[in-house]
């Protein structure tokens, strides 16, 4: 008796007679990937087809597209065209290398699966056979966790690149690559060093948005300058700033401080979109690893910049812009408190008094004429004799202020120092002993040396920032400089750029008034008396925002 052929062998040989008429789905996720892969889906589904006796139709691809794209046109434009395709009849089944290839989300899996079945199609892969309601929705599961694990396992890879020193995203401006291989011939990815070339851009962005230039100056003079941006194209506003939120962009970047920072924001899914969004995250939640090898820029200039960018966090775009004369923005109008502006081309007055709104102060005074009286009331008036006994008072006192702080802050940081070295040694015994072996150990030793590589380089800062000396010859040296300044604001155009922000430090308000006359004004100026201090001792001024000690006034006479 002949033995029967086997059940499967019968339904081969059924869709061999009936020709199958397939579509061929492939799809790799991330530009990361080979896209050769795309060519080996189609190339073992083709093998597939040939020996089953299937008819392939059509080819339908979706290149650097992931699975939880969506299903839409603008989302997966070949997984589109597909499900058209099958609309249009004429076709009996979708071939794909896995479920994972045609969706990665339980929702997209499931409509392509029904939009499938009304069309009378069946879904035919090559790992799992034909996918039926009950082998899909376990599949479709499956396939959308594997993206979670993936996800998550990318995270907790990045953090132990981060705590070994390496930087775990791309490549920063003002860096190169510096991996190397270990001693098993692996590369050690995510090492940087120092681009000495654009590095120089870098302090030199930083140095003047220090001085009190706009980002928008320095992107312009940039760009006339002819020096590529970090992408190899211009250089933009938002390349130098940034976003606050976010706290990305160049004056932004702690690794130019020496600090590798990571998680900072996070990639959420728009349920409707389903386009990546950028979410910050806490700051709580940020990972941060020293990496003093990596400093760029010196604490003094990143701080500097920070208060800068702090103070003028909460103000307008429009109005941070850098002024176009030495006292705009700083006169006022001794009647009426209202702003002292250009009234004509040459000169000022009171701006409500123009615009009728009641004030009775009439009286102007030509832009130059008022500068010089103003710079002349710093050289002269801001440090007579008089003023400074005030000065020298106020100094003293905030200097005893500092100090006590300074004293509190000193006797913390020794105690972390010596906790921290403490542990360091504790650890370190446990290494000679073979403790050494464990990962744990090795990771709270690197974290403990860390903390107190961290607590020494406080230390060192608290001891080396010595308060201002009065010395003698104070007010020789100030005089000394306000003429420098004096002259360079009559100069060189390019060095009226750098000595503006420095006067403008100086001054606090400008105060006009009518003088007892018919004719002229009377001119206050309220100094800040830190930054005066600061010109005085050969440091550096601070811009807008900084906190005022004392309004010491040095009343010019008409």
């Amino acid at each position: 008796m002949r033995a029967r052929p086997p059940a499967r062998s019968i339904a081969r040989e059924a869709r061999k007679l009936i020709r199958m008429r397939t579509l061929i789905y492939a799809r790799f996720s991330s530009d990361l990937q080979n896209s050769r892969s795309i060519d080996d889906q189609i190339r073992i589904c083709r093998e597939r087809a040939e020996i089953e006796g299937w008819e392939i139709v059509d080819i339908f691809t979706d290149y650097a597209i992931s699975g939880a794209a969506g299903i839409g046109e603008s989302q997966r434009p070949g997984l589109n065209a597909l499900l058209a395709r099958v609309n249009n009849g004429g076709i009996d089944q979708v071939l794909a290398e896995t479920t994972s290839r045609i969706a990665r989300h339980q929702g997209d899996a499931y409509a392509i699966r029904e939009r499938l079945n009304y069309a009378g199609v069946r879904l035919f892969t090559l790992a799992d056979g034909e996918i039926d309601d009950i082998k899909g929705w376990v599949k479709g599961f499956l396939d959308a966790q594997q993206r979670k694990d993936l996800a998550f396992n990318i995270k907790r890879a990045q953090k132990g690149v981060v705590a070994e020193g390496r930087a775990p995203a791309g490549l920063a401006y003002g860096y190169k690559r510096a991996n190397r291989f270990d001693e098993r011939g692996n590369v050690i990815r995510g090492l940087r060093s120092i681009d000495d070339e654009q590095a120089a851009i870098v302090r030199r962005i930083f140095a003047e948005y220090a001085a009190g230039d706009t980002a928008r100056d320095i992107a312009i003079r940039l760009n006339r300058e002819g020096v590529p941006g970090p992408t190899g194209g211009t250089w933009r506003v938002s390349t130098i700033t940034g976003d606050r939120q976010r706290q990305n962009g160049m004056l932004q970047n702690r690794l130019y401080a020496g600090v590798i920072v990571h998680n900072r924001t996070s990639k959420v899914v728009d349920p409707d979109s389903r386009r990546v969004r950028i979410r910050p995250n806490p700051e709580s939640e940020w990972i941060s690893e020293p990496a003093p090898q990596l400093r760029i820029i010196d604490e003094h200039v990143w701080q500097a910049v920070c208060d800068r960018r702090a103070a003028i966090a909460h103000v307008p775009m429009r109005l941070q812009r850098k002024p176009k004369r030495l006292l705009s923005g700083l006169a006022v109008c001794g009647v009426c408190g209202g702003g002292w502006v250009v009234v004509t081309p040459r000169k000022m007055g009171c701006g409500r008094e123009r615009d009728g709104g009641g004030c009775t102060n009439n009286r102007m005074i030509t832009v130059e004429r008022l500068e010089a009286r103003v710079l002349n009331g710093l050289q002269e008036k801001m440090l007579d004799p008089e003023l400074v006994a005030i000065f020298v008072q106020e100094f003293h006192r905030e200097a005893q202020t500092a100090a006590a702080e300074r004293k509190t802050e000193r006797a913390r940081l020794e105690r972390k120092l010596a906790e921290a070295s403490r542990k360091v040694e504790r650890l370190v015994s446990a290494f000679a002993a073979g403790a050494g072996e464990f990962e744990e150990i090795r990771a709270v030793l690197t974290k403990a040396r860390a903390d107190r590589d961290q607590a020494a380089e406080a230390l060192s800062e608290i001891e080396a920032d010595n308060v201002v000396a009065l010395h003698p010859s104070i007010l020789d040296d100030y005089r000394r400089q306000m003429s420098e300044l004096a002259a360079a604001l009559s100069t060189d155009p390019d060095l009226r750029d750098e000595a503006v922000p420095i006067v403008r430090g100086l001054i606090e308000r400008v105060t006009v008034t009518p003088s007892e006359g018919p004719k002229g004004v009377d001119i206050e100026v309220t100094g800040k008396l830190a930054n005066i201090l600061s010109l005085a001792a050969g440091k550096a001024v601070r811009g807008p925002g900084m906190f005022l000690l004392e309004r010491a006034k040095g009343i010019e006479p008409s």
